[in-house]
């Protein structure tokens, strides 16, 4: 028969358990990755009243999370800094995210014995490794599950959820404009014309402010036209990760089939999740492993565990027009959920190979592998000292650019802070976020004094080296003013030991400024 009654003591406690338990991991794996620190330096700018702005009267929009960017900005008016704020901000929402899942669980498996959905979440090694990393992936993988969880029961906070999420990350506009066009086709007119409006409202800000509808990012890695092929590699990246979660996409592929078919007022729903899907393909994915595709995966998970929860009804009153599915569930049914709960649990690291660990596989890589916790701690660096200088750096090292706080710092990896190289024409496709060449033009256009990485190839330059946290890094002089030097090399951590023997070497006089460009 039907259990007609709630869910036992053993489902809520073992659910406790399985939050705690979630929570542990995420914690215990904290850490924060160099692009937050674009982030934090917006946020600290936008507080000291410089401006949403890198550098201070230069409007580009080089980050991707505005709303994210704001509310770390708030911190800063409370005196928490940004990397205590977004591993708190980030574990408060994956905690939600597990929420909001549980309830629905909760609420649709009646007399159950142990939960499924939670467990199988709690248990997924990368919604926990992005419950932190000081992005706003957390957030917005919230509001697209609170989002979509709304959209089926046709809420009225629908629209306010997602328009927060367009406010997190250009992607959640897809969401929201799919979920406009199904309320005017079901003649709803007044959310979608009052949240567009106000969307449209923000574009006009967008455009106003920074010149240009679109963030700066889009050009520095998702305006090099399709890239389906890195696409298909991210997609099995997600495969080598968790082999067995293809269970789960076989469910959730016949629920979503289900839905297209006998559900209509689920079809726009489910149109977005593809679409977003066709999209994630289409740009390539992204350098980080499976960071895109966590956004949906708790819902494909919920979508898969509404099936198997079918299912087992069906079972339970042996129902003699079951379909074929439902049959075989019947026959194995403990072990189907066993496979489910394992199809998350079952973590195998893509970059692992014969004892050893690979780099990258196809350009994607595992951030947190590299950064452990090194960027967490504040502590070994040398603030300000860059403070009269134009440096050029790459994605790794903008904690450096954070910290020491140079008068003017160019992103020559992607051109994320650049308009003009951020839509530099690249000649062969790469790693997503990595394929633009540095040449010495863009530097000299630029004014650069000192590169963080010297990545000219062909070219030699002098270094200085500064001392983080005992680590001796080597920073490189593409141009010498002998005043800022002079103060720069007498600090404590810094070294000009290789700056001057190139002096001496060449006879050159220390008082005179000195171009590197063109050796």
């Amino acid at each position: 028969m039907l259990f007609l009654k709630k869910n036992l003591l053993s489902f809520y406690i073992l659910s406790a358990f399985f939050f705690l338990f979630g929570f542990y991991q995420a914690y215990t794996w904290k850490w924060i990755c160099d692009d937050a620190y674009i982030s934090f330096i917006y946020a600290r700018n936008f507080y000291e009243g410089l401006g949403l702005v890198f550098h201070w009267g230069e409007r580009v929009e080089g980050y991707t999370n505005f709303l994210w960017t704001i509310l770390l900005s708030l911190g800063f008016a409370s005196h928490i800094k940004p990397q205590t704020l977004s591993i708190g901000l980030g574990l408060f929402f994956y905690l939600s995210t597990l929420f909001v899942f549980f309830r629905e669980e909760n609420r649709i498996s009646l007399g159950k014995v142990y939960p499924l959905l939670v467990v199988h979440l709690s248990l997924f090694y990368h919604l926990y490794i992005f419950a932190t990393s000081g992005l706003e992936t957390s957030l917005f993988t919230f509001l697209i599950s609170f989002g979509l969880l709304l959209w089926e029961k046709e809420s009225d906070l629908l629209f306010p959820i997602l328009f927060l999420s367009a406010l997190v990350r250009p992607e959640g506009a897809l969401f929201l404009f799919v979920a406009s066009l199904d309320w005017i086709f079901r003649r709803k007119y007044w959310q979608p014309i009052l949240i567009g409006f106000l969307f449209v409202s923000f574009l006009g800000f967008r455009y106003l402010y920074y010149q240009d509808i679109l963030p700066n990012t889009f050009y520095a890695k998702g305006n090099k036209g399709a890239y389906f092929l890195q696409g298909f590699y991210y997609f099995l990246y997600l495969i080598k990760s968790y082999p067995l979660y293809l269970l789960v996409l076989f469910i959730a592929g016949i629920q979503i089939y289900k839905s297209i078919r006998y559900r209509k007022e689920l079809r726009f729903l489910i149109s977005s999740v593809l679409i977003y899907i066709l999209y994630v393909l289409y740009v390539g994915g992204d350098f980080m492993g499976n960071r895109f595709w966590i956004p949906i995966l708790p819902y494909l998970s919920y979508l898969a565990f509404l099936k198997i929860h079918e299912w087992d009804m069906n079972s339970q009153v042996h129902s003699n027009e079951s379909n074929f599915f439902s049959k075989l569930y019947t026959k194995n049914r403990l072990l189907i959920s066993f496979f489910f709960i394992l199809s998350s649990a079952v973590y195998t690291d893509p970059l692992k190979l014969k004892g050893s660990r690979i780099p990258d596989w196809h350009g994607i890589v595992e951030e947190r592998m590299f950064y452990e916790d090194h960027l967490v701690r504040t502590n070994g660096y040398d603030e300000d000292a860059l403070a009269n200088f134009r440096v050029a750096f790459f994605g790794a090292q903008a904690h450096f650019i954070y910290y020491l706080r140079p008068s003017f710092a160019f992103e020559a990896e992607s051109g994320l802070t650049d308009r003009e190289f951020a839509k530099k024409k690249i000649v062969n496709r790469g790693r997503i976020g990595h394929e633009s060449e540095l040449e010495k033009k863009d530097l000299l256009e630029r004014n650069i004094e000192i590169l963080l990485d010297n990545r000219l190839h062909g070219t030699t330059l002098p270094y200085i080296q500064y001392t983080w946290r005992t680590v001796p890094v080597r920073f490189y002089v593409l141009s010498y003013d002998p005043k800022k030097f002079g103060k720069l090399c007498v600090r404590t951590d810094w070294s000009c030991a290789d700056l001057f023997q190139t002096f001496q070497t060449n006879h050159w006089d220390f008082n005179q400024t000195k171009s590197f460009g063109n050796n």
